[in-house]
């Protein structure tokens, strides 16, 4: 059974911290990162109906994507919602942990998936927030073992270029070695040199990423003391941002895109900008209120789907030509928590996750 810290480590390697925006708290808000975890219960939102939901599965972790506590509190007041909320995990030992705009923001993340959902294709960020350096990692492999090692790194890969995942490159060279008294040689003679057929296998990645892959790599490399480099890189950044855009496989008429819209995302009824019939083939996305976003995605798209409009906002769409479909808040992110689930069951199979059942709404049509 892993701890909390063990599944805070591979929460944040999905969705760093870094990555969320400055007014943003993310992170551990309650609970302690030493304590054992068995069942997680993935939630938008942290309230009474969530926690006693919490208790009745037996879940000791609750990860949200909205931050539980958002601004410093000064005082734990027991007669408020909040505070009764605290006192209630604290007894019955229910930690809770936030993933907001890092979540929104990372790869694979929230935006991500709903782009996936939506069928887009070609798939950009809509919003660059975020720029880091990217590093090129060499791990020096013998030939017999160099496709063995090749796997490793490609399966631990998360760095593309451009639309083209797994890329490495392996050049021939001879290794020479001594091995001294106490080695234990995977081949050689202790006191002699011994010359190696060996590969020069390179690859980039953050240098997190990096660290991890040659970790992972040495787990299959024949080696006892592994040969590695690691190198800035100066013409290359991985850059993260808010939002994506795309195509759609096909074009389709907006009625047609609506219904697609309301059946992923659940709903009888959305709000729209625009009901003059028009063909839908680029489209943008940003999960919650994306409204400041509205003339980026006028440049790069025909529809653009969020939530939280405001008239004015509403009124500016119009004027760019942009139809914006407000799925509200609720709904844009609501769906998206599979990744986090899935991403603890991978790490910690033996770990039970739940989706939260309560609906969290707070606007209802009749």
């Amino acid at each position: 059974m892993p701890r909390l810290k063990e599944i805070i480590k591979v929460l944040e390697g999905f969705a760093p911290p870094y990555l969320a925006e400055s007014w943003d708290n993310v992170g551990l808000m309650v609970g302690s990162a030493s304590c054992d975890v068995q069942k997680v219960l993935c939630a938008l939102d942290l309230n009474h109906e969530v926690i006693d939901e919490a208790i009745d599965l037996g879940a000791n972790c609750i990860v949200t994507h909205h931050p539980f506590l958002f601004k410093p509190i000064r005082s734990i007041n027991l007669e408020t919602i909040q505070g009764q909320m605290i006192e209630k995990l604290i007894k019955h030992q229910i930690a809770v942990y936030s993933m907001h705009t890092n979540y929104d923001i990372t790869t694979g993340g929230l935006n991500d998936y709903l782009a996936n959902q939506l069928g887009l294709k070609d798939i950009q960020i809509l919003s660059k927030t975020y720029e880091e350096k990217l590093y090129k990692g060499v791990i020096y492999v013998p030939c017999s073992h160099l496709e063995q090692v090749r796997d490793v790194v490609i399966k631990n890969m998360t760095c593309d270029i451009g639309k083209y995942a797994g890329c490495t490159f392996s050049k021939q060279g001879e290794g020479t070695f001594i091995p001294l008294e106490g080695s234990k040689p995977y081949i050689g003679e202790t006191g002699y040199v011994e010359k190696v057929n060996e590969n020069e296998l390179s690859f980039i990645g953050t240098y997190q990423e990096v660290e991890h892959i040659i970790k992972e790599a040495k787990k299959v490399h024949p080696y006892e003391e592994v040969a590695v480099d690691v190198y800035p890189l100066e013409n290359m950044k991985k850059v993260y941002g808010i939002g994506r855009y795309g195509e759609l496989e096909e074009a389709l008429s907006l009625e047609t895109f609506v219904e697609k819209v309301k059946k992923i995302f659940n709903l009888e009824h959305i709000r729209i900008t625009d009901l003059k019939e028009r063909t839908i083939k680029r489209v943008a996305i940003c999960s919650g209120a994306g409204s400041e976003y509205i003339s980026r995605a006028a440049q790069v798209a025909d529809v653009y789907l969020t939530g939280d409009l405001k008239f004015h906002e509403g009124q500016m769409a119009k004027s760019l030509g942009l139809t914006i479909i407000d799925v509200g808040h609720y709904a844009s992110e609501q769906i998206a928590l599979v990744p986090i689930g899935d991403c603890i069951q991978k790490a910690f199979p033996v770990c039970e996750i739940y989706y939260s059942k309560i609906n969290g709404e707070t606007l209802f049509i009749k």
